[in-house]
């Protein structure tokens, strides 16, 4: 097919077992039937193969990247669902296609759509911004400004507690990692939703982890541990309140509470060191084993704050937490520790129709046992008997944190899944994916409305 600049895009979608489109056959990835036929605009037909979401989503973004390569698209980008085709997967794939054409997508699938392809993007804009410009203080008073644009329709409150702050409170774990910065210091930034009717119920928590930068510290991370990318570090806080902003302005019928400690991990003479034992706002004394494990260390301080002064109902927290996550489960997948009966079942049945592959890993006391330390109380690297620290990288960090809560915890290491590790996340180019935001989207409605 020879390339025809500036046309637009019409793309149209069959249940699987529909006729065949007419037009030139792309050669689809997969078991998909993709045609192609070029006058005015460039019409792709497809026909879906009976499979999960998640490889839909994966097969369907093959073919694109291939018309892509084959024609200068420019104009509207118009998206068609034929009859049989779920309501699940024509949103999800609607997501992607917002995901790479923006603005220039048009459907009919209704405003709920576009509501959470803006909470995506805004959430992978911030992952993606420069970590210079992406700075703790920067997000605090992005969040405030969020806050006052809202405080007079929405039942919102925001609370930034500077680096003064952060001190005099005793979260000393967040003053170790990121106390030697100037340009992004300990911050910790709070905001509260209560919809009429709800004063006085425990709130749902949303905890994400902000390091705007990991240099690893003093134990500085080499290039093969990603450090050129790690500007992404603080996709837990972006997540956080993207979902949080998401659900406050949809109208979210359960008080929310958003708490964010962030900071950059710096490498200098002020930075935390090897072996230092650190005071933590609980009162548990932990040993800095290694400075790359420096994100278990804020949420820490952060998560144990609010549960003294908030009593949440539930916490969710979120974390670039260990590459451990890449490393175990592959380079989209997002492992989720300690789900409660409820939370799990909405989650699986929410990742099934989002296509973002979670999994799933409960609570196991050796994990929790192997944050003990002989100096300390705990240390910032967990080891299981036999020093088999790697393979279970991502479920002892996720232990080390319910030392520091009595309140139901979950977390999600989104280390794997929101960032275009292997190059060929669903509408992503190099930088962030937006995962699993929609799944959360969907589960925590499921439940609020249960």
């Amino acid at each position: 097919m020879s390339s025809e600049p500036g046309l637009p895009l019409r793309i149209r979608v069959e249940a699987a077992g529909s006729a065949t489109p007419p037009g030139a056959p792309v050669g689809a990835a997969g078991d998909l039937i993709a045609r192609l036929a070029v006058s005015d605009e460039v019409a792709l037909g497809v026909v879906l193969a009976e499979r999960p979401a998640a490889e839909l989503r994966w097969l369907v973004d093959q073919v694109l990247r291939k018309v892509a390569k084959t024609f200068s698209l420019a104009g509207p980008v118009t998206f068609e669902v034929g009859e049989g085709i779920a309501a699940d997967v024509a949103e999800t794939l609607a997501l992607d296609l917002a995901h790479r054409f923006g603005a220039r997508l048009v459907h009919d699938l209704g405003p709920a759509v576009d509501a959470v392809a803006a909470a995506e993007a805004r959430y992978r804009a911030w992952v993606e911004e420069d970590a210079a410009v992406r700075t703790s203080l920067r997000i605090a008073s992005d969040i405030a400004e969020w806050g006052r644009a809202r405080a007079a329709t929405l039942p919102v409150e925001v609370t930034v507690y500077d680096t003064a702050d952060v001190a005099r409170m005793g979260l000393n774990l967040l003053m170790a990692v990121g106390g030697a910065s100037a340009v992004s210091p300990p911050t910790l930034v709070v905001a509260r939703y209560t919809p009429p009717g709800t004063e006085g119920q425990a709130p749902w928590m949303l905890l994400g982890k902000g390091v705007t930068f990991d240099s690893g510290g003093i134990n500085v991370k080499p290039y093969e541990s990603f450090v050129s990318m790690m500007k992404n570090d603080m996709a837990g806080a972006a997540l956080a309140f993207s979902l949080f902003a998401h659900l406050a302005e949809g109208g979210f019928p359960r008080p929310l509470l958003l708490v964010l400690p962030t900071c950059e991990n710096p490498v200098g003479e002020g930075a935390m060191r090897p072996g230092a034992v650190v005071r933590s706002y609980r009162g548990l004394e932990v040993r800095i084993d290694h400075t790359d494990a420096e994100g278990r260390l804020i949420l820490a301080d952060a998560l144990a704050w609010a549960t003294d002064h908030h009593a949440p109902e539930r916490v969710f927290c979120f974390a670039t937490l260990t590459t451990a996550a890449l490393i175990a489960y592959g380079p989209y997948a997002t492992p989720v520790h300690f789900a409660p009966p409820d939370l799990e079942a909405a989650l699986g049945r929410a990742s099934a129709a989002t296509g973002e592959d979670l999994h799933f890993f409960p609570r196991r006391v050796w994990h929790f046992e192997a944050n003990r330390d002989e100096e300390a109380d705990v240390k910032n690297t967990a080891r299981l008997p036999g020093h088999a620290s790697r393979g279970a990288g991502s479920r002892n960090a996720g232990h080390f944190l319910l030392h520091f809560t009595d309140r139901p915890l979950t977390h999600f290491d989104i280390f794997a899944s929101t960032w275009n590790w292997a190059g060929d996340a669903p509408a992503s180019g190099w930088g962030a994916t937006g995962a699993p935001l929609r799944t959360l989207v969907k589960a925590l409605e499921e439940l609020a409305g249960s």
